[in-house]
């Protein structure tokens, strides 16, 4: 039984290697021969890092066909290429992650406040993209004294700004919304240490950031999916993600599977599931296993995944590390500072080995999920 999977991010090349390691025909399409580190992309747009690619040649079996094309649309038994070719397949694993650039007319939602996905001023940089954070260091390079608004004060924009702010330029966090968790709050009391001007509970007016110029302006208020499953006629959420059941399987389309930040898992076990390379991992592994499983005749286990911790890069090799519970709540435990920072590095190199080394890659168990309630007789 040959499988496509479609996307060379985490997810992706995390199920391809274990379907090879296992011994199952496998084929990945993805756009470009390498793969890039999300994870290093706020270096990238700081200039600490030239790029944050590896060559595909380093981290796939050699058992996986490699196809470079971009797909346009997924039917039952074929995934329809942009270059006009068919790549037919009997189990198919979408894999293809997040951070597509905007739609050309996309605008700022009402009221001025700012919005996630689309909601963005067509002035603002991004990156999510290792191409969207090559123009923002570009940018920054010609403009050597604009001071920089980071908008969203989550993992992205807080990583954002401690590299920036270790490059030595002036940094501006902007979030609508005050911290709730210890560590985020932990993350903003650092930066501002550093000289970072922290604002939260702020929503940035429209006509004032259209009228500054003297400033870099930054979106990471969220992250965009492609819109391939909803053009393909699968059934997506309104963010477009791609609905899965609990064994990552598309109701109605058993020989489609969804991994990674793309997809909306409809099972109690995954209410508390963020986007995260720690989330994409697993789930590319378990889709393997599913796929596995099925063809040996046997019912697949459903997804179940417990979180250990949260990995903060601030920049200047620092770092916060807090443990958390399966839930993802936080523990009463972090390590910060330079221990923190070496132990954030330490997991990004650890990552690149798990994906080469899919076989034997494993994951925590999830929350315990409380039984439904016996039905009244």
């Amino acid at each position: 039984m040959t499988t496509v999977v479609l996307g060379g991010g985490y997810a992706g090349i995390m199920a391809a290697n274990r379907l090879a390691a296992r011994g199952a025909p496998v084929q990945l399409v993805t756009t470009r021969p390498w793969f890039v580190e999300r994870i290093r992309l706020h270096t990238v747009a700081s200039g600490a890092r030239v790029d944050a690619r590896v060559p595909l040649d380093e981290l796939l079996d050699e058992r996986v066909e490699l196809t470079l094309g971009t797909a346009v649309r997924a039917g039952s038994d074929v995934l329809e290429l942009e270059s006009g070719g068919d790549v037919p397949f009997e189990t198919l694993v979408l894999a293809v992650g997040s951070g597509a650039s905007p739609a050309p007319d996309a605008t700022w939602r009402s009221g001025g406040a700012w919005g996630s996905g689309a909601a963005m001023s067509p002035r603002a940089f991004r990156v999510t993209e290792e191409d969207d954070a090559a123009r923002l260091r570009a940018e920054l390079e010609a403009r050597p004294d604009a001071r920089v608004t980071v908008v969203g004060a989550g993992l992205t924009g807080i990583e954002l700004a401690g590299a920036l702010t270790a490059a030595g330029r002036s940094v501006r966090l902007v979030s609508a919304h005050e911290p709730r968790r210890a560590a985020t709050k932990a993350h903003l009391a650092e930066l501002a240490r550093r000289g970072v001007t922290i604002e939260t509970g702020v929503h940035l007016d429209v006509e004032h950031l259209e009228d500054t110029h003297d400033e870099v302006l930054v979106d990471a208020t969220g992250l965009l999916v492609p819109p391939l499953a909803h053009e393909s006629g699968l059934p997506t959420d309104e963010h477009g993600r791609l609905i899965v059941d609990e064994t990552l399987s598309v109701p109605g389309h058993p020989r489609i599977l969804g991994a990674g930040d793309a997809v909306l898992v409809r099972d109690p076990r995954a209410r508390h599931l963020r986007a995260a390379c720690a989330t994409a991992l697993p789930m590319g592994a378990h889709a393997a296993d599913v796929i596995l499983a099925r063809a040996d005749g046997q019912d697949p286990a459903p997804f179940d995944l417990g979180y250990l911790m949260q990995c903060v890069d601030l920049g200047n090799g620092r770092g916060h590390v807090q443990l958390v519970r399966p839930d993802d709540s936080e523990r009463a435990i972090a390590l910060t500072g330079r221990a923190g920072g070496l132990l954030k590095e330490t997991v990004c190199r650890l990552t690149l080995q798990w994906m080469a080394r899919a076989g034997r890659y494993s994951w925590p168990a999830g929350p315990a999920v409380a039984a439904a309630p016996a039905l009244a007789r």
